[in-house]
């Protein structure tokens, strides 16, 4: 068994690399993060994972390798000397849109891919396309979702669901006026983070957000192009419970229309397919059942577990090298 060292700094994320099987330790209690601790509404905190201090992670650098999931996170691993890996979960346009003052993108490309090599570490992305913005040539790993966590839907609540935090600070990334325009007119639910919005708050706990993806009727997912993916990991845990969903066009998207959901640049088009999925279960259940298989096909947990541990060991030679 390795002792991995990582951050909170995505509670879902960091839940799944629980499932590696490694000793975890998780910094907690940082600035700048939307919850200051971790939330335990959206994860519980991995079996035999603790959380500790940065000053702690420093004082105590026992580890086999290290995974950041930002630069910030990167930069502050630098008095530990031992392999790192950066994740890289967004797109580089849409960090360079929404932080003001940020480098160019060609600018912070660079600055990125000479820091990693200068101090040997590794890359890992969780789409092609964020691999690609990044212009790292870098082992990809998709999400991915326990089917024995995420099953048994029954599409009892004739209403759309979204899961996404921060929307309204991020409104291209989501392409926020597609989602309007593809939920125009049909009950619809969004759930995450988003203290602008009223009436919108996170569930209440990871069981409570199962339970929505398993009555809801279809999962709704837009996403800016060239800024983000076809598909996130609200999806993917969609799929998997056996929602159908509704999707704006993207890179890599698992959606394929009219089988498991449906997929277009036609906002009308979408609107239209939903409403109808909402006035009809066994079409929703249908479909549902195929985005399942979908699921199961493109992430399950064996493909992630073996992409990670693949990638740990790939850091640790490249460190040695």
């Amino acid at each position: 068994m390795l002792r991995l060292l990582t951050f909170n700094c995505h509670e879902a994320y960091v839940h799944l690399l629980g499932k590696l099987g490694h000793a975890l330790d998780i910094i907690d209690g940082l600035p700048g993060r939307a919850s200051a601790r971790w939330d335990e509404r959206c994860r519980p905190v991995p079996d035999g994972a603790r959380l500790i201090g940065l000053q702690q992670a420093l004082a105590s650098p026992r580890y086999d390798v290290a995974i950041a999931h930002n630069v910030t996170d990167l930069l502050a691993l630098r008095p530990l000397t031992l392999p790192k890996i950066l994740v890289l979960h967004v797109n580089l346009e849409a960090r360079v849109r929404e932080e003001p003052g940020a480098p160019s993108a060609a600018a912070m490309r660079r600055q990125v891919g000479d820091y990693l090599t200068a101090i040997g570490a590794l890359a890992v992305a969780v789409s092609r396309a964020k691999a690609d913005s990044w212009g790292q040539s870098c082992p990809v790993i998709r999400p991915c979702a326990d089917p024995d966590e995420y099953r048994g839907f029954h599409g009892t609540r004739p209403v759309a669901l979204r899961v996404a935090n921060q929307v309204m600070q991020r409104p291209e990334r989501f392409a926020w006026p597609a989602h309007v325009a593809i939920t125009r007119g049909q009950p619809t639910e969004l759930v995450g983070n988003n203290p602008e919005l009223e009436g919108v708050s996170p569930a209440a706990s990871w069981d409570a957000l199962k339970a929505r993806y398993r009555e809801h009727r279809a999962y709704v997912h837009s996403a800016g192009a060239g800024l983000d993916d076809g598909y996130n990991l609200g999806v993917v845990e969609a799929m998997m419970t056996g929602m159908p969903v509704v999707s704006l066009s993207g890179s890599e998207s698992p959606v394929i229309d009219g089988v498991s959901g449906y997929v277009s640049d036609d906002v009308g088009y979408l609107n239209a397919r939903l409403g109808a999925l909402l006035a009809d279960r066994e079409l929703a259940i249908e479909l549902g059942r195929s985005a399942r298989r979908r699921a199961l096909e493109l992430f399950d947990m064996a493909p992630f577990v073996a992409g990670w541990n693949a990638a740990i060991e790939r850091a640790a030679a490249c460190f040695a090298g």
